[in-house]
Protein backbone atom coordinates (compact mmCIF):
# COMPACT_ATOMS: atom_id res chain seq x y z
CA UNK A 1 0.00 0.00 0.00
CA UNK A 2 1.50 3.32 -1.10
CA UNK A 3 1.36 6.77 0.45
CA UNK A 4 -1.50 8.07 -1.67
CA UNK A 5 -3.65 5.05 -0.92
CA UNK A 6 -3.02 5.59 2.78
CA UNK A 7 -3.96 9.26 2.47
CA UNK A 8 -7.15 8.17 0.75
CA UNK A 9 -7.91 5.69 3.54
CA UNK A 10 -7.40 8.34 6.21
CA UNK A 11 -9.69 10.66 4.25
CA UNK A 12 -12.27 7.89 3.90
CA UNK A 13 -12.17 6.87 7.57
CA UNK A 14 -12.25 10.37 9.04
CA UNK A 15 -15.43 12.37 9.64
CA UNK A 16 -16.41 15.96 9.11
CA UNK A 17 -15.85 18.34 12.00
CA UNK A 18 -18.26 21.09 13.01
CA UNK A 19 -17.02 24.51 14.00
CA UNK A 20 -17.97 24.40 17.68
CA UNK A 21 -15.17 26.57 19.04
CA UNK A 22 -16.03 30.26 19.53
CA UNK A 23 -13.03 32.53 19.09
CA UNK A 24 -13.10 36.15 20.27
CA UNK A 25 -16.00 37.93 21.91
CA UNK A 26 -19.14 39.85 21.02
CA UNK A 27 -19.27 41.26 17.48
CA UNK A 28 -15.71 40.14 16.71
CA UNK A 29 -16.37 36.48 17.52
CA UNK A 30 -16.38 33.68 14.96
CA UNK A 31 -16.63 29.90 14.92
CA UNK A 32 -13.67 27.60 14.34
CA UNK A 33 -12.52 24.00 14.72
CA UNK A 34 -10.18 23.45 17.66
CA UNK A 35 -6.74 21.94 17.09
CA UNK A 36 -7.48 19.18 19.60
CA UNK A 37 -10.53 18.09 17.58
CA UNK A 38 -8.45 17.76 14.43
CA UNK A 39 -5.68 15.84 16.19
CA UNK A 40 -8.07 13.57 18.08
CA UNK A 41 -9.68 12.69 14.76
CA UNK A 42 -6.50 12.09 12.74
CA UNK A 43 -3.88 10.82 15.19
CA UNK A 44 -5.40 7.31 15.61
CA UNK A 45 -5.69 7.02 11.83
CA UNK A 46 -2.09 8.15 11.30
CA UNK A 47 -0.95 5.49 13.78
CA UNK A 48 -3.11 2.87 12.12
CA UNK A 49 -1.73 3.58 8.64
CA UNK A 50 1.81 4.35 9.86
CA UNK A 51 1.99 7.92 8.67
CA UNK A 52 3.84 10.81 10.25
CA UNK A 53 3.68 14.56 9.59
CA UNK A 54 6.06 17.37 10.57
CA UNK A 55 6.96 20.92 9.44
CA UNK A 56 10.00 21.28 7.22
CA UNK A 57 10.15 24.98 6.29
CA UNK A 58 8.04 28.06 5.71
CA UNK A 59 7.79 31.81 5.31
CA UNK A 60 6.91 34.31 8.01
CA UNK A 61 5.77 37.93 7.82
CA UNK A 62 5.31 40.27 10.78
CA UNK A 63 3.04 43.32 10.78
CA UNK A 64 3.03 45.66 13.78
CA UNK A 65 0.76 48.64 14.39
CA UNK A 66 0.32 51.10 17.25
CA UNK A 67 -3.00 52.81 17.92
CA UNK A 68 -4.77 54.79 20.65
CA UNK A 69 -8.04 53.86 22.32
CA UNK A 70 -10.14 56.09 24.52
CA UNK A 71 -12.32 54.98 27.43
CA UNK A 72 -14.04 57.43 29.78
CA UNK A 73 -11.70 60.18 28.67
CA UNK A 74 -8.54 58.15 29.28
CA UNK A 75 -6.37 57.47 26.22
CA UNK A 76 -4.40 54.23 26.11
CA UNK A 77 -1.79 53.28 23.53
CA UNK A 78 -1.99 49.69 22.35
CA UNK A 79 0.09 47.52 20.05
CA UNK A 80 -1.28 44.97 17.61
CA UNK A 81 1.03 42.33 16.16
CA UNK A 82 -0.08 40.14 13.26
CA UNK A 83 1.99 37.15 12.17
CA UNK A 84 1.41 35.58 8.77
CA UNK A 85 2.79 32.08 8.14
CA UNK A 86 3.12 29.78 5.18
CA UNK A 87 4.29 26.39 6.44
CA UNK A 88 5.32 23.35 4.43
CA UNK A 89 4.47 20.08 6.15
CA UNK A 90 5.81 16.70 5.05
CA UNK A 91 3.66 13.58 5.28
CA UNK A 92 5.78 10.41 5.30
CA UNK A 93 4.77 6.77 4.91
CA UNK A 94 7.22 5.04 7.27
CA UNK A 95 6.71 1.69 5.53
CA UNK A 96 7.51 2.74 1.97
CA UNK A 97 9.49 5.91 2.65
CA UNK A 98 7.28 7.87 0.28
CA UNK A 99 6.55 11.47 1.23
CA UNK A 100 4.50 14.42 0.08
CA UNK A 101 4.53 18.13 0.95
CA UNK A 102 1.30 19.86 1.96
CA UNK A 103 0.99 23.58 2.65
CA UNK A 104 -0.81 25.40 5.43
CA UNK A 105 -1.49 29.13 5.82
CA UNK A 106 -2.26 30.93 9.06
CA UNK A 107 -2.56 34.37 10.60
CA UNK A 108 -2.16 35.11 14.28
CA UNK A 109 -2.97 38.42 15.99
CA UNK A 110 -1.78 39.15 19.50
CA UNK A 111 -0.77 42.17 21.56
CA UNK A 112 2.17 40.28 23.08
CA UNK A 113 4.29 37.40 21.74
CA UNK A 114 1.73 34.69 20.96
CA UNK A 115 1.04 35.67 17.34
CA UNK A 116 3.44 33.15 15.80
CA UNK A 117 2.03 30.30 17.90
CA UNK A 118 -1.53 31.16 16.88
CA UNK A 119 -0.51 31.42 13.24
CA UNK A 120 1.26 28.06 13.31
CA UNK A 121 -1.73 26.36 14.96
CA UNK A 122 -4.03 27.72 12.27
CA UNK A 123 -1.63 26.73 9.50
CA UNK A 124 -1.43 23.19 10.91
CA UNK A 125 -5.21 22.90 11.14
CA UNK A 126 -5.79 24.21 7.61
CA UNK A 127 -3.17 21.90 6.11
CA UNK A 128 -4.75 18.84 7.72
CA UNK A 129 -8.39 19.84 7.22
CA UNK A 130 -7.93 20.69 3.53
CA UNK A 131 -5.80 17.62 2.77
CA UNK A 132 -8.18 15.17 4.41
CA UNK A 133 -11.35 17.10 3.56
CA UNK A 134 -12.55 17.59 7.13
CA UNK A 135 -15.53 19.66 6.04
CA UNK A 136 -17.59 21.58 8.58
CA UNK A 137 -21.26 22.44 8.38
CA UNK A 138 -20.85 26.23 8.20
CA UNK A 139 -18.45 27.57 5.60
CA UNK A 140 -17.54 30.79 7.39
CA UNK A 141 -14.36 31.12 5.31
CA UNK A 142 -16.57 31.91 2.30
CA UNK A 143 -18.45 34.64 4.16
CA UNK A 144 -17.38 38.12 5.16
CA UNK A 145 -16.62 38.32 8.88
CA UNK A 146 -19.21 41.08 9.36
CA UNK A 147 -21.91 38.80 7.95
CA UNK A 148 -21.30 35.83 10.27
CA UNK A 149 -24.04 35.62 12.90
CA UNK A 150 -24.91 39.31 12.55
CA UNK A 151 -26.13 40.85 15.79
CA UNK A 152 -29.16 43.09 15.73
CA UNK A 153 -28.34 46.55 17.00
CA UNK A 154 -30.96 49.01 18.20
CA UNK A 155 -31.75 51.72 15.67
CA UNK A 156 -29.68 54.83 16.10
CA UNK A 157 -31.51 57.99 17.05
CA UNK A 158 -31.11 60.93 14.68
CA UNK A 159 -28.43 63.42 15.52
CA UNK A 160 -29.82 66.13 17.74
CA UNK A 161 -28.75 69.64 18.59
CA UNK A 162 -29.98 72.49 20.78
CA UNK A 163 -31.92 75.23 18.95
CA UNK A 164 -30.13 78.52 19.21
CA UNK A 165 -31.77 81.59 20.65
CA UNK A 166 -31.60 83.26 17.26
CA UNK A 167 -33.51 80.39 15.67
CA UNK A 168 -36.13 80.48 18.41
CA UNK A 169 -36.56 84.22 17.88
CA UNK A 170 -36.84 83.76 14.13
CA UNK A 171 -39.64 81.22 14.46
CA UNK A 172 -41.44 83.32 17.09
CA UNK A 173 -41.33 86.47 14.95
CA UNK A 174 -42.38 84.59 11.84
CA UNK A 175 -45.26 82.92 13.68
CA UNK A 176 -46.51 86.30 14.87
CA UNK A 177 -46.24 87.69 11.36
CA UNK A 178 -48.27 84.77 10.03
CA UNK A 179 -50.75 85.03 12.92
CA UNK A 180 -49.97 81.49 14.06
CA UNK A 181 -50.35 80.56 17.70
CA UNK A 182 -47.27 78.66 18.78
CA UNK A 183 -49.16 77.61 21.88
CA UNK A 184 -51.70 75.62 19.90
CA UNK A 185 -49.46 74.37 17.13
CA UNK A 186 -46.30 74.12 19.16
CA UNK A 187 -46.75 70.39 19.76
CA UNK A 188 -46.29 69.74 16.05
CA UNK A 189 -43.91 72.53 15.16
CA UNK A 190 -41.79 74.07 17.85
CA UNK A 191 -41.99 71.77 20.84
CA UNK A 192 -43.01 72.51 24.40
CA UNK A 193 -40.00 74.50 25.63
CA UNK A 194 -37.16 76.45 24.09
CA UNK A 195 -34.66 74.22 25.92
CA UNK A 196 -35.88 71.02 24.28
CA UNK A 197 -33.47 69.13 21.98
CA UNK A 198 -34.32 69.62 18.33
CA UNK A 199 -33.69 67.53 15.24
CA UNK A 200 -32.28 69.78 12.55
CA UNK A 201 -34.66 68.61 9.83
CA UNK A 202 -37.63 69.44 12.11
CA UNK A 203 -36.48 73.00 12.51
CA UNK A 204 -36.13 73.43 8.78
CA UNK A 205 -39.55 71.87 8.27
CA UNK A 206 -41.16 74.28 10.73
CA UNK A 207 -39.49 77.19 8.99
CA UNK A 208 -40.67 76.00 5.58
CA UNK A 209 -44.25 75.47 6.77
CA UNK A 210 -44.43 78.93 8.31
CA UNK A 211 -43.07 80.50 5.13
CA UNK A 212 -45.94 78.96 3.14
CA UNK A 213 -48.56 80.77 5.19
CA UNK A 214 -49.86 84.18 4.27
CA UNK A 215 -49.02 87.17 6.42
CA UNK A 216 -51.78 88.38 8.71
CA UNK A 217 -53.74 91.36 7.46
Amino acid sequence: MGLYEKIYNVMNESEGLEKNLVVGSEKNSYKAVGESEVLNMLKPLFKKHKLIIFPVDGDITEQNSVFDTSYKGEVTTKTRNVTQLKVNFKIVDIESGESEIIIGFGNGADSQDKGSGKAFTYAYKTALSKTFMLFSGEDTDNTHSDDINPKTEPPKEPKKWIMTQAQQNKITVLAQKKDVSLKTKGQDWTGKKSSVEWVEVDYMKVLAELMKLEDKK
